[in-house]
């Protein structure tokens, strides 16, 4: 066969498919190389394929709420703040303003934490140490927290055990409901406490100008006529209008940049409102001033006490701010290893380096060598693989 072999290389110098046929004469002579090599990487592959331990992947779903939320500016005080025009065409600037968002929450240290915490992922990842830092590091590395086009956000979770990835998975839906309620609370006490303080205020000034009328109006033994009060009412709504808007700018100055165009149109419109008052004369009469000042506080106090209240029952809500659409379930599958993947990218791959192998064995088994003590140990090697495999060089 060896000299079937050579003759048929001989054959090739003269013909325009020589080199074909060179290439082919070598693969038949290394058949047995190439077939081995193939054959005993596609079985160890096949085998560590199923050694491999399983992993399986739990989706849970959530729909964030269209109305309010913790993506909402406002949180769950967001309706205190409806009767407030600017506040409330801010609507889901929440999420562009990073006040804070779902992804926040849900990659936050304190939420990855919680989870190592209650699924003890120190124990179940095999970290010696006991090191939270590289338990959240892996568990990190094994959810995936996205936004899908039809704006819902999804929380997958892979894991070994399948009952455990659900539960995990669920659990972050629970960690994000409870986190995003005490945000809302946080923000809406934030915004009670600010209400307050401005009603407070406002209750005290009211009690000192009526004192201070009552006084002078004993005093003097002068009452206003009903054309009067009705003047002094009108400039009252003004001083109430602007009052509304310095409550708005500053929730707004609390939780935007200055360039927001919200905030810059409150500021105009107070510019406006301290144009208008600017332009009415101060009443001569200390009587009418002090008029002025206690039908102004009443009118203040008027807007803000059903904000207070609104702010109060707000701050005690502890209703769920997330919509579920689907909850995590065990998963029946596993999604890796591939196992026929790996087989088949570990056959053609090993096919591949066999047959490049192959010829390169071969150039330096048939090549003549002279001298060089490198190139001759690796032909040495050449010869005795080629020996292991009983190919045949007709020489």
């Amino acid at each position: 066969m060896d000299r079937e072999f050579a003759t048929v290389e001989n054959q090739m110098n003269g013909t325009s498919n020589g080199g074909f046929l060179k290439y082919a004469s070598v693969l038949v002579r290394w058949w047995r190389f190439v077939v081995v090599n193939v054959v005993v990487v596609t079985v160890v592959a096949a085998i560590v394929s199923f050694v491999l331990p399983k992993w399986y992947r739990a989706t849970a779903s959530i729909l964030p709420p269209k109305d309010q939320g913790s993506f909402n500016l406002f949180g769950g005080s967001g309706s205190v703040l409806k009767g407030l025009s600017s506040l409330s065409k801010l609507g889901g600037v929440g999420q562009n303003s990073g006040a804070y968002n779902y992804l926040a929450i849900l990659k936050s240290r304190s939420a990855m934490e919680a989870v190592v915490s209650r699924f003890d992922l120190r124990s179940v990842y095999g970290i010696d140490d006991s090191s939270i830092e590289k338990a959240v590091k892996q568990l990190k590395e094994n959810v995936e927290f996205e936004f899908q086009d039809d704006d819902y956000l999804t929380i997958v979770v892979n894991d070994k055990d399948p009952l455990r990835a659900a539960d995990v998975a669920n659990y972050f839906v629970e960690l994000l409901n409870t986190m995003s309620i005490k945000l809302a609370t946080q923000e809406a006490r934030n915004n009670r406490e600010f209400i307050e303080n401005r009603v407070a205020q406002v209750r005290d000034s009211l009690r000192m100008v009526e004192d201070a009328l009552a006084k002078y109006q004993e005093r003097s033994g002068m009452m206003l006529t009903p054309e009067q009060t009705s003047t002094i009412s009108a400039l009252a709504e003004l001083y109430a209008m602007k009052a509304k808007k310095e409550i708005e700018a500053a929730i707004l100055e609390r939780t935007v940049t200055s360039d927001n165009a919200a905030l810059q149109q409150v500021h105009l419109e107070l510019h406006e409102l301290d144009k208008k008052l600017g332009t009415i004369p101060k009443a001569g009469l200390e009587s009418f001033r002090m008029y002025r000042d206690v039908v102004t506080e009443q009118k203040i106090l008027e807007v803000l006490v059903p904000l207070y209240e609104q702010a109060k029952i707000n701050e005690q809500k502890d209703v769920p701010v997330l919509l579920v659409l689907d909850k995590a379930v065990p998963p029946e599958r596993k999604v890796k290893p591939q196992r026929t993947l790996i087989v088949v990218l570990a056959a053609g791959l090993s096919l591949f380096l066999s047959i490049v192998g192959s010829f390169v064995l071969h150039g330096f088994a048939t090549r003549s060598i002279d001298g060089n003590a490198f190139e001759l140990r690796i032909q040495t090697w050449s010869r005795r693989i080629a020996a292991k495999y009983r190919v045949r060089f007709g020489f």
